[in-house]
């Protein structure tokens, strides 16, 4: 008798835990939840006016972020990718390089005195011993 097994086919599916809710969908709702009640919380010493519009502000970005998915990707992507549109340079010039050779060993000799230099090697230059014969088994 062949065995038969049962292949997964929705695995490019979020799932739904709550009302239809994913689990993403549902901690965006939370965090723009919690973040509402802080501010309500914290800004007591203003105006009813100005401390209503605060936490509405946020209560309605949390549920802007967490249902409003325009081309079926949530908002949030379409605002980071917004943002690194907005950040990335629109035009590119290729620029030849500016650097001599005689600019770029000079600049390079600067490093080469800030090298370490191993002690079995200071050590075998003192002495004149054959690198060959005292360098550890590991580096022959």
């Amino acid at each position: 008798m062949p065995r038969v097994y049962e292949l997964p086919t929705h695995l490019q599916v979020e799932d739904n835990l709550l009302l239809g809710l994913t689990a993403r969908q549902l901690v965006r709702l939370a965090v723009g939840a919690s973040l509402a009640y802080e501010v309500w919380d914290v800004s007591s010493a203003l105006p009813a006016g100005v401390r209503l519009a605060l936490t509405a502000c946020l209560v309605l970005s949390g549920l802007l972020l967490a249902l409003l998915q325009p081309g079926g990707r949530p908002l949030d992507q379409w605002v980071l990718a917004f943002v690194v549109f907005a950040i990335l340079p629109r035009r590119r010039l290729w620029r030849t390089s500016t650097l001599t050779a005689s600019s770029m060993t000079s600049h390079r000799d600067g490093w080469v005195q800030l090298a370490p230099e191993p002690g079995w090697i200071a050590s075998n230059s003192e002495t004149g011993d054959d690198p060959e014969r005292s360098a550890p088994r590991a580096l022959r």
